[in-house]
């Protein structure tokens, strides 16, 4: 849930002692109304005050890149975790990153050839799950993600790479561009 539709209506402590009245489990609040979308700062504080409306387990929503933005937002919202959403577009290892360290881990970096597979499998999961033509469509998003990530881990790519690999019809061709991309990277700046 959200906040509430806007900053008049913040309903959300109140909805959550109803969901724990009928037997929900745990809830996760987004820091925003409905009206902000995703605009301005997630309010974290204000997710503290639905924590404090329930005893169920809250997970806090919104605005987390980074570990520090977990360990903020758990420190504001004193929630019972965190949920990732838009920051894990392009980049999902980074769940996993934050989990093991809030979990007491060492927090590493994905290496790049873990980061190639695990693009190419969702491309390749996606052609699967929707078919070819379909899934190239709603692969693109995840692609221009995944490109961006790449180049910020400095990846060498024209906008006319990044348009062939976000326009290409053909698979065969996607697939090859993505092998290349990742070859672009100086692993030794990378790491």
């Amino acid at each position: 849930m959200r906040l509430g539709w806007d900053d008049g209506s913040l309903n959300a402590p109140e909805l959550a002692r109803r969901a724990e009245a009928h037997g929900v489990a745990w809830i996760t609040v987004h820091g925003r109304t409905r009206c902000q979308f995703y605009k301005g700062q997630a309010d974290w504080n204000a997710i503290a005050v639905v924590k404090n409306a329930v005893s169920l387990p809250v997970i806090a929503n919104g605005d987390c890149q980074s570990l520090s933005d977990a360990k903020a937002i758990l420190s504001a919202s004193s929630a019972d975790g965190v949920m990732i959403g838009r920051a894990a577009l392009g980049q999902p290892w980074l769940v996993g990153q934050i989990a093991k360290a809030l979990a007491g881990e060492v927090y590493i970096e994905t290496p790049i050839e873990h980061r190639q597979e695990a693009v190419s499998e969702h491309y390749d999961d996606l052609l699967s799950l929707f078919g070819i033509e379909t899934g190239i469509r709603h692969a693109r998003k995840h692609l221009a993600a995944y490109l961006d990530d790449a180049v910020s881990l400095g990846a060498q790519w024209s906008d006319a790479e990044r348009l062939e690999l976000l326009t290409s019809q053909d698979h065969h061709v996607v697939t090859k561009q993505l092998a290349r991309l990742y070859r672009t990277i100086d692993r030794k700046e990378a790491a």
